[in-house]
């Protein structure tokens, strides 16, 4: 059975995958693990405004754990495949469309569905040693947990079509020079370089922030016009709140804001 740890610290979650037998494959029971922690952050059970995904034991994650699936028959390669797109589909859709932001701190490897997995956060911070690879093609799988939709707003459509088919790894460097990370740093700071980048987003005014994310990406879908009309409702909404008034006081008053959440 898979296992996920849970640690708070400074109004960060940290999720990690601890899975070492199979490299921190992800398994339904992982994924199950993971929909519980961000139920009690969305309750505040856990007292969190920002998410950390990161990996255990110099690996990020191996992608989907296939043990399970019967070569030998196409009914149990299908149920298999249900399964896991049913557990795995939502998570996706609920890590993108996340109250607070999600910050991936790719520790090592980040291959197939993991690399679907960090490409639904934020902002990725990425180990030197840590790369990419969407692998599926050399598994003969269609490339899916969202890494079709996510990959090519990152890179663009041309380096993204080209990545897919190929199943190449992307080493942290090219990730950078690519936009697909936002920043590489040595192995052993990553975990501490993305708690200090979700720290930051975590005394933010996550309102204000959850209304970026969002806008962000409906720029890709939206004509001009569309897009000014959804940054509008979003002023509306958002210039209402306490944390609109803390940040124009702070502003004047020279000091740093102080938001709330209100």
């Amino acid at each position: 059975m898979g296992a996920l740890s849970v640690a708070v610290s400074d109004g960060v979650a940290t999720l990690k995958i601890e899975h070492s037998e199979t490299s921190n494959a992800i398994d339904i029971s992982i994924i199950r693990a993971m929909h519980f922690a961000l139920d009690q952050i969305q309750r505040g059970d856990i007292r969190a405004r920002a998410v950390i995904l990161t990996g255990s034991n110099g690996v990020f994650c191996s992608g989907l754990d296939l043990h399970s699936v019967d070569l030998n028959s196409r009914a149990a390669r299908q149920r298999a495949h249900f399964e896991m797109r049913r557990f795995m589909e939502p998570l996706i859709q609920r890590l993108s469309g996340f109250r607070f932001p999600i910050v991936a701190a790719v520790n090592g490897p980040a291959i197939g569905a993991g690399m679907s997995l960090a490409l639904a956060s934020d902002i990725i911070v990425v180990a030197e040693s840590g790369y990419f690879c969407p692998s599926f093609s050399k598994l003969g799988f269609v490339p899916d947990a969202g890494i079709t939709f996510h990959l090519a707003r990152r890179i663009g459509g041309g380096r993204s079509l080209a990545s897919l088919m190929f199943a190449e790894k992307i080493g942290s460097k090219t990730a950078l020079d690519w936009g697909l990370a936002y920043e590489v740093t040595n192995n052993a700071d990553v975990e501490a370089r993305a708690q200090s980048i979700a720290c930051r987003l975590a005394t933010g005014p996550s309102a204000v922030l959850g209304q970026i994310r969002s806008l962000n990406a409906s720029a890709f879908n939206n004509s001009l016009q569309e897009q000014l009309r959804a940054e509008r409702s979003a002023q509306d909404m958002t210039i209402e709140t306490y944390d609109c008034v803390e940040g124009v006081r702070a502003f004047f008053e020279k000091r740093e804001p102080h938001f709330s959440d209100q």
